[in-house]
């Protein structure tokens, strides 16, 4: 499940209800559209592939004693009533050094963020029944 936080982003913007729903419909599908696109001709994980790139990097730079190392990470956390949730990161050289947490989310942000809670959290439980077997 994904939400959009485009109220969060920097630099800030406005959107009217129906284009948030459009942009926010886009990127819960971008995946699924690479694949359209590609006329199934492969799959989008080269954009998954980047992005762990992209994490164990920054992962590597926070251990060398890099600053101010900032990545998004599903991780279990109390920033919701959710036992685990994705949110930016402060890296460090042991690990996460601080959950930026959520924000403030708008009225549309919330709502998304609450419909989405029963899917993720069945996610959670059978992850960690699957982490136990």
């Amino acid at each position: 499940a994904v939400v959009s936080t485009q109220s969060t982003g920097e630099p800030s913007c406005t959107f009217t209800d129906e284009e948030r729903a459009a942009l926010t419909t886009r990127i819960q599908n971008a995946g699924t559209e690479v694949v359209e696109a590609k006329a199934g001709g492969g799959s989008a994980t080269l954009s998954m592939a980047y992005a762990g790139a992209r994490f164990a990097f920054a992962l590597l730079q926070a251990m060398n004693g890099a600053k101010n190392i900032v990545e998004c990470s599903y991780v279990e956390s109390d920033v919701t009533d959710l036992q685990f949730f994705s949110t930016p990161l402060v890296l460090g050289p042991n690990g996460i050094e601080q959950n930026l947490g959520i924000g403030t989310l708008i009225d549309f942000e919330q709502e998304a963020l609450e419909a989405m809670k029963p899917e993720l959290s069945g996610s959670i439980a059978k992850g960690i029944k699957f982490a136990n077997q």
